[in-house]
């Protein structure tokens, strides 16, 4: 047996062993509940009506248990069973258990019938190998041992095979697996499907891709440069959703790709919980770039920058410094071009720098002033901005009041608020920038393509109704739709009577309005809506409530209409429009 051998087929030895059989079927062997474990092996000593007496396995302890509380056990021949839709009992401690039996051997992919569940390892194994792949390739899917390259060759053959768009959905909770996985669906169609052919003599060590194919997969490690961040729970935490559509011609050669993104966590450029990271880029670039760089980017030291919270958090096992010259390469094959690349940064150096500039609120007045404008000067030098135009923009931009504009001088936390909002929209364009320009470069060819393979890599779980029909399963379908609207009219109803949103625009019209103002309008208006509620007690925490279909969900209206009032200002907006520095007046045309 190979080293791969083990992390695909695994030992399967237990399944005939006629022992377990005999001891299972003597034994009336069941799983119960428990507190630690999930649910623990015991067998059925005594049964009394409802009740019974179960003796556990491994401690020889026995309990009383209602009989509705015992989840069946499968024969021993089911032992890690490849597909779960085999097992005779199919319940919630059976699947837990077959997984966890070969995640324990080292298989970490079970089908489940149409799905494929992943465990993480944690680990790199070595079943992503060019051999491999070969050995995946045209298969049907019951001749090979459960993996992700299974269900992507199914996708593939399908394709061609019905002329018919596929899509493959990567879901899970966070670290569970969902962007590797969609890595590894993007290698084998680079593979399989790539019109380069490799000569004979190459050998087959690394994957030979032709240049389309080597973009395509180099398109991850920038997107997760710029859009993914160490969390408590995962090292490399996709801080985005993404829709990765790959194109093939009639023969299914690849001939481009598309990637659509999804719902960036701005906030997490201006501030980060405990322990956790901006996204990596920061600290790619702090760590990793030269003297000259450096100094064009106006860099320091982590302990200067207020936006990044914990200081220079590291990832175990992983250089920054090396990953910022991994970055540069990828943008390399990605052919895109030095110029472009310092204007990235320069922007990810501004975004740390607008989180220095810092406001005090003036003796006489509320209005705020600037100090120390060292922070506002790093930032107009390196997005070629007048540095007093930039800081009257902050201070008191011009604000459209009727058919008119004014100067209004801002108060310390407008201008504060101002200028992280600035932050995080700086962010997000030049992301969205990113994704355009690695769309452009997949598309090179201009070409239709016949057909495609769409990957979606995003949290949340889809149910596959027509083909649970299909396959004549007895299904009750709920129309979550219908059973929303009430709850989306309430957040969303323009008007008749208008829903909180709207609400909300139309109380930043008014110049004395306030977050209590706002608060008792919704009430006034919407109080006696089903999915409404006023806090029973009037706590300090809570202003209102909604009945989503998941559950109740308090809500605070601190600081709604600031935030609903776009702090981006027009003026902040007109300014990086006219830039001198071409790539941030392009990040601000539209």
């Amino acid at each position: 047996m190979t080293e791969a051998d083990k992390f695909l087929y695994g030992d399967r030895s237990g399944a005939s062993n006629p022992l377990a059989q005999a001891d299972w079927a003597t034994k009336k062997l069941v799983w119960v509940p428990s507190e630690k474990l999930g649910f623990e092996a015991g067998s059925i000593k005594e049964e009394h009506g409802d009740e019974c007496v179960v003796e556990l396995s491994d401690s020889g302890r026995k309990i009383k248990i209602n009989k509705d509380d015992i989840q069946k056990m499968n024969p021993p021949k089911f032992s890690k069973v490849e597909d779960m839709a085999e097992l005779t009992c199919l319940n919630e401690a059976s699947v837990l258990h077959n997984l966890k039996e070969r995640y324990y051997s080292g298989l970490i992919y079970t089908y489940s019938g149409l799905f494929c569940v992943v465990v993480n390892p944690y680990k790199y194994l070595p079943i992503y190998t060019e051999e491999i792949v070969n050995m995946y390739k045209g298969k049907k899917r019951h001749e090979m041992p459960p993996h992700i390259y299974a269900i992507t060759d199914t996708s593939y053959r399908s394709m061609m095979q019905d002329r018919e768009d596929q899509s493959i959905l990567c879901t899970g909770e966070s670290g569970a697996g969902k962007t590797e996985n969609t890595k590894k669906v993007i290698q084998y169609l680079a593979h399989v499907a790539s019109s380069f052919k490799s000569k004979k003599d190459q050998g087959n060590a690394v994957l030979s891709h032709g240049e389309l194919e080597k973009q395509l997969l180099q398109a991850n490690p920038i997107l997760e440069a710029f859009g993914n961040a160490k969390t408590v729970k995962n090292d490399n935490s996709s801080r985005f959703g993404k829709f990765i559509r790959i194109n093939f011609d009639v023969n299914g050669y690849i001939i481009g790709a598309n990637i659509e993104t999804y719902l960036l966590e701005k906030s997490r450029a201006i501030r980060q919980a405990k322990e956790e990271r901006s996204f990596h880029i920061f600290y790619y670039m702090l760590s990793g770039a030269g003297d000259k760089i450096r100094s064009e980017l106006c860099l320091e030291d982590y302990s200067k920058y207020r936006f990044l919270s914990n200081g220079n958090v590291t990832i175990p096992g992983q250089q920054d410094k090396d990953m910022f010259a991994e970055t540069t390469d990828a943008f390399s094959i990605m052919s895109i071009p030095e110029e472009e690349r310092m204007g990235l940064l320069k922007v990810v150096s501004a975004v740390l720098q607008l989180g220095n500039m810092s406001f005090k609120k003036e003796r006489h007045s509320d209005q705020a002033s600037m100090p120390d404008d060292t922070a506002a000067q790093k930032v107009c030098h390196l997005l070629g901005i007048n540095v007093t135009d930039f800081t009257r923009a902050i201070l008191s931009p011009r604000i459209k009041v009727g058919r008119d504009y004014v100067q209004k001088a801002q108060t310390q936390e407008q201008a504060e608020f101002a200028v992280e909002a600035l932050a995080k929209a700086s962010y997000e364009r030049m992301f969205r920038w990113l994704v355009m320009r690695i769309n452009k470069a997949l598309d090179k060819t201009k070409r239709q393509g016949a057909s495609f393979i769409g990957i979606l890599d995003i949290a949340g779980f889809e149910i596959f109704e027509e083909e649970y029909q299909r396959e004549g399963i007895e299904w009750s379908f709920i129309d979550f739709g219908l059973d929303l609207q009430p709850c989306i009219d309430l957040i969303d109803k323009p008007t008749g009577p208008p829903g909180i949103l709207a609400l909300l625009d139309e109380e930043c019209w008014f110049p004395k309005a306030t977050d209590k103002s706002f608060v008792e309008k919704v009430v006034q208006e919407q109080g006696t809506h089903p999915k409404f509620q006023k806090p029973k007690k009037l706590k300090d925490n809570v202003d209102f409530c909604i009945i989503h279909y998941a559950g109740k969900v308090d809500y605070k209206a601190d600081e709604w209409l600031m935030k609903n009032m776009d702090p981006l200002n027009e003026c902040v907006a007109a300014l990086f429009n006219q830039s001198t520095d071409k790539f941030t007046a392009d990040l601000w045309r539209h």
